[in-house]
């Protein structure tokens, strides 16, 4: 929003700023307010200095500072003195002056990242990294599009793309150095570029991402170099999250949460006429519902972080079940499996909705999958390995007589992909570290019957796990939907 503007967003802006909630400021660069009441202006000005924000005045500059709250009160009540005398009437074009310095802070951090790579990069002997996985770029860059790569090398980064993404890359990537080559030219044209002197060399090379037919594509122009395959170089880092991607994530998983907690009062309301939904309506309901509170929070999001999964009575069996034209009428359960992204980052979590709460079975197999996951989320903790907390809950499964009806793992990692390591799997030996993200969901699936899985998104902290998903209940009773 350029400055002197004044729409919807400012307004509804400064009315929960009013209100005292805070807002984002990253959702429009610039606000304009134009001779707005003085005591308007004091709560920017006090929410400036306790979010630490930097507010531009005309010609004048308030930066946050360490202010003890005595003193910002005595300046509060000493600005509301002048107000009612008259001294302050109106200020024109206040501007949030962080957007720059925010900007600028973000890609000083995707150079650390880049720097903790050409480090491993260093100790493995390899005089250039090539990184191709498009994940693995923006993790490093920031950089959102496709059809790109990085090159790290010890004396700086290049970015690799086409003209299609060119204002793209400027607009990520500020400061990166950028090669744009034309759409007649191939990559390893480039990299010969890019390598200019330097004839020769080990280059290690993404061998989880890059085929042998693009391997020898990338190497046709520099026959000297000789390619390493390199497994799982970010991959590593991007196990344990920091607190931007842990907010972004947090943010997926409010806007999931709210989307479901919506839909669950919906057809509470018309539980008399529940066998008019199908699994096709109730996913769409869902998404909508994903979409409009992103939407309404002006976040950047993609409904789905990947396709919803509602089965119905025996089709919550399937695991990983399509919606269906299958409606509500004479099943006793229907479970949904969903998530949301916020910018780039990703939710997932599991409910099952109970249309019979007298169904005895429904309720045994809900409450032993329950006891499992409530077993295994007491059990994380920095130190276990994830093979461990998979039999947490697999023992209780089994003990209960389902075991082989369990037969995925119990859990996931979870970032830019909705499925990465570590994984709660027998066999993985993965050391839990703080910072790590993780879904834990086991399940019980009975063919000609139905399935239950409950799932939630847990962050591993110094003295155990945060529940990340604890804003959407799980009891048998708060399930119940007739």
């Amino acid at each position: 929003m350029p400055v002197g503007c004044c729409g919807e967003v400012l307004k509804s802006s400064l009315r929960g700023l009013i209100q005292g909630r805070n807002f984002q400021k990253d959702t429009c660069p610039f606000y304009a307010i134009h001779c707005f009441p003085a005591s308007v202006v004091l709560r920017i000005f006090l929410f400036a200095l306790l979010n630490r924000k930097r507010v531009q005045i005309g010609l004048f500059s308030l930066r946050s500072l360490h202010i003890p709250l005595r003193t910002l009160r005595l300046k509060k009540r000493e600005f509301n003195r002048k107000v009612r005398k008259g001294q302050f009437h109106a200020v024109y074009g206040i501007i949030p002056a962080n957007r720059r310095e925010n900007q600028k802070t973000a890609m000083e951090h995707f150079l650390e990242r880049r720097n903790k790579i050409r480090k491993v990069a260093a100790r493995q002997k390899l005089d250039a990294l090539l990184i191709t996985h498009q994940l693995n770029v923006q993790y490093l860059t920031g950089f959102t599009g496709g059809t790109s790569c990085l090159l790290i090398a010890p004396d700086g980064d290049t970015m690799m793309s086409d003209p299609r993404f060119t204002i793209q890359i400027e607009e990520e990537c500020p400061g990166l150095n950028t090669v744009i080559r034309p759409r007649s030219e191939s990559t390893s044209k480039t990299l010969a570029k890019l390598l200019g002197r330097t004839t020769a060399g080990k280059m290690g090379i993404e061998a989880e991402t890059v085929t042998i037919g693009q391997q020898e594509r990338l190497f046709q122009h520099i026959p000297k170099w000789q390619s390493v395959p390199t497994k799982n170089v970010v991959e590593d880092f991007r196990q344990i999250k920091d607190k931007g991607e842990i907010a972004q994530m947090r943010r997926a998983v409010d806007i999931a949460a709210g989307a479901f907690l919506l839909m669950r009062k919906f057809l509470r309301e018309r539980r008399q006429s529940l066998e008019i939904f199908s699994e096709i309506h109730l996913c769409n309901l869902l998404v909508d519902q994903m979409r409009q509170l992103g939407h309404a929070e002006a976040m950047s999001i993609v409904p789905e972080s990947f396709p919803v999964i509602v089965g119905a009575g025996p089709r919550a069996a399937l695991p990983h079940a399509t919606p269906s034209g299958q409606t509500l009428y004479g099943q006793s359960h229907v479970l949904f499996d969903w998530g949301c992204v916020v910018k780039g980052y990703m939710s997932d979590m599991t409910r099952v909705l109970i249309l019979e709460p007298g169904n005895k079975k429904l309720r045994t197999v809900y409450e032993t999958v329950l006891k499992a996951q409530t077993a295994a989320l007491a059990a994380i903790k920095p130190g276990k390995t994830c093979e461990e907390i998979d039999a947490v809950a697999r023992t209780i499964i089994k003990d209960a007589g389902y075991g082989k009806h369990f037969g995925h793992g119990l859990g996931h990692g979870i970032g830019l992909r909705v499925h990465e390591d570590p994984r709660f799997t027998p066999g993985d030996k993965t050391v839990l570290k703080t910072g790590m993200v993780l879904t834990v969901e086991p399940g019980i699936y009975l063919k000609g019957w139905g399935g239950i899985r409950i799932e939630d998104m847990i962050l591993v902290t110094r003295s155990g796990c945060e529940v990340l998903t604890q804003a959407v209940p799980k009891t048998f009773e708060e399930m119940e939907c007739a």
